[in-house]
């Protein structure tokens, strides 16, 4: 509400000129030309990739082939490539996701649903299979607000469709698995520091190591400063705002053991005083312990408790209103269990159970008038699951599984999956989905338990994948209907949320050419009303990479359009497009490594926030560029 106050604060032009990113992009396009024959030193090729594990919860691995959905993954390579820093950009490069902002927060967009302020997920995000959400708004965290740092991943995969039979709540219209770095992928000590636009400061420090015994670590700092906005996209909205970030990591393992910490903080401060100061903050911390080993002839166990904590706070004080402030915390705890046994011919079976306690949830509200509310949850839950693909011939494979789920104040809640995997030649597989997946309402949505008697919202989806690869090219087709029902807090009339859509997929790779590209069509609408709000029909991507001297040099160019959308009251958004560069150098001097970034180079203006604001910004700032160095030693 004090926001309208500070539209009309003056905001400065970038320096970064058009002119020079268009001269960029045409040098783009006649080097890429040029360096067609160049040799590709750290080409991953794309039957490799297509053959990379993908890790479940229980760290139980698969081969993408085998998954009976149309997985995305992006590797390391790709992130760095394309100059990715947070979650959020990086899912903006993966088929049919959205990305959009508020002032604060950076939010996910799935299939036609999501936007600013739906903070329960839809998507459930898994960080090494550990569930990466908070427990009070069942939110990922996107910006630089994330539990770790993007520099930290190996690979991130998106498993779109129902995955609560083996994943459980908030794998409700897919399951995000983030596969971190091993202590041998850095192999000592890398350093890396960044400066770019609106007060972007960022330096970072990470050690590894596998030691010749077979244990390995991995360690990491990293702090961050920027003008406190969620992301580039944003604009830096006003001068008086400052952010801070720091997240801090570690990884062992050690004969089947492992053990895994990480946390992040990140505070943003908005200082207008005398006539105005507000702040707010996260915190999250994680932490993992894991045994993981063959346990009998056949038998692998799995076994991993977890637990975290999560603490929000604001402090507003303003000459008008007077002084409020919120405290709200969280804590839980839980143990997996995973057992795959694969002593029946044709049969590969898993079975899982997990408890979980979340002995904290906490709302504590200070008013303007001085009256102070505090509300206390808590919560329990136990699930159990099962999951056999059986391999009926070369050519066929069925996969059946179902979980059992039961949480305070919850009914029992049943999801069954059943998948179809059919191989009718060796470049070609088609595979069909059918699954129910049940989202629990977050303790936020049931006010702090105020409200018991919120239903738990289910999802039915169906889905058709056709694949075909062969000699560094993949094409893939997707088709896929779902109805979500017992909605939380539907508008009069309103029973149930349908969606369908069809998603296309190209990649291609050569001599250390990488090409994606990925369309979707997307709809999803209530049974009666208007159109969902931020639900657009047309998700587009396109991402190119080009070694220029050999990989001395690498350039890549990545496109996202979203079409247009409802926003929240019925104001309709236009499609919005947005073109990156990045400039990648290996070994520039010794061991140094140099990134340069052009963000948002033909300056389109982000309009989803302008539902915060009376006025338009039309001279908000929007393009922005950045330098990085890594060195390695």
């Amino acid at each position: 509400m004090h926001l309208n106050a500070f539209a009309a604060i003056v905001r400065r032009r970038l320096p970064l000129a058009q002119a020079v990113a268009l001269a960029v992009g045409m040098a783009f396009a006649s080097l890429a030309h040029a360096a067609a024959g160049a040799e590709e030193l750290t080409e991953l090729p794309l039957e490799s990739l297509l053959e990379t594990e993908v890790i479940s919860a229980a760290r139980f691995a698969r081969q993408i082939t085998d998954a009976a959905s149309a997985v995305s993954v992006l590797t390391s390579e790709d992130i760095r490539a394309l100059g990715l820093r947070t979650f959020g950009e990086v899912l903006d490069q993966m088929r049919g996701m959205h990305i959009t902002h508020s002032l604060e927060y950076t939010f996910l967009g799935a299939r036609g649903i999501g936007g600013p302020m739906s903070f329960a997920g839809k998507v459930l995000l898994l960080i090494d299979g550990i569930p990466a959400v908070d427990n009070l708004y069942d939110q990922p965290y996107l910006g630089p607000d994330a539990l770790i740092d993007v520099a930290l991943i190996d690979r991130i995969e998106y498993a779109p469709g129902g995955g609560t039979a083996m994943y459980g709540n908030n794998a409700f219209l897919g399951v995000i698995n983030v596969v971190t770095k091993r202590g041998r992928d850095i192999a000592g000590l890398q350093v890396s520091g960044l400066l770019g636009d609106w007060n972007d400061r960022y330096v970072r420090l990470t050690g590894g190591q596998r030691l010749p015994n077979g244990a390995e670590w991995l360690l990491s700092a990293t702090v961050h400063a920027d003008s406190g906005i969620p992301s580039p996209e944003v604009g830096d909205i006003f001068d008086i705002s400052t952010g801070h970030d720091h997240h801090l990591f570690f990884k062992g393992s050690y004969e089947g053991l492992s053990i895994q910490a990480m946390g992040a903080q990140r505070r943003v401060y908005t200082d207008a005083r005398p006539y105005w100061y507000y702040s707010y903050l996260d915190r999250n911390e994680l932490l993992s312990l894991g045994y993981d080993r063959e346990t009998g002839e056949h038998w692998r166990t799995s076994i991993r408790l977890n637990g975290g904590r999560y603490a929000y706070r604001t402090s507003d004080e303003d000459t008008q209103y007077g002084y409020a402030r919120n405290a709200n915390d969280g804590t839980w705890w839980s143990l997996d269990g995973q057992f795959s046994f694969d002593g029946l011919q044709d049969h590969r079976i898993v079975l899982g159970a997990r408890v979980r306690r979340d002995p904290l949830l906490r709302a504590d509200y200070l008013d303007y008038d001085g009256r102070s509310y505090i509300y206390d949850d808590r919560r329990r839950s136990v699930g159990f699951s099962g999951e056999d693909e059986v391999t009926l011939s070369p050519q066929w494979r069925i996969t059946g599984g179902l979980r059992v789920d039961k949480r305070t104040y919850s009914d029992v809640a049943w999801s069954p999956r059943a998948a179809v995997v059919w191989l009718p030649a060796p470049e070609w597989q088609v595979k069909l989905s059918h699954g129910r997946a049940t989202r629990f309402a977050s303790t936020s949505e049931r006010v702090f338990g105020l409200d018991n008697e919120v239903s738990d919202e289910r999802v039915t989806n169906n889905e058709v994948v056709a694949e075909y690869r062969q000699d560094g090219l993949r094409l893939l087709g997707t088709v896929y209907r779902y109805r979500i029902s017992h909605l939380f807090n539907p508008a009069e009339g309103v029973t149930h949320v349908d969606g369908h859509g069809v998603e296309l997929e190209a990649e291609w790779q050569w001599h250390g050419f990488r090409v994606r590209a990925s369309q979707a069509w997307q709809h999803a609408a209530a049974n009666i009303g208007p159109e969902l709000p931020y639900s657009p029909r047309t998700v587009s991507k396109l991402q190119a990479s080009a070694p220029l001297v050999g990989e001395t040099l690498r350039l890549s160019l990545a496109y996202r359009r979203t079409g247009a959308f409802d926003n929240i009251g019925d104001a309709r958004m236009p499609p919005h497009e947005l073109v990156d560069l990045t400039l990648v150098s290996q070994k520039l001097v010794d061991h140094l490594d140099l990134r340069i970034g052009w963000r948002n180079i033909t300056n389109q203006r982000e309009e989803s926030t302008d539902r915060y604001f009376r006025d338009p910004l039309t001279d908000r700032r929007r393009r922005s560029a950045w330098i990085e160095l890594t060195g390695s030693f």
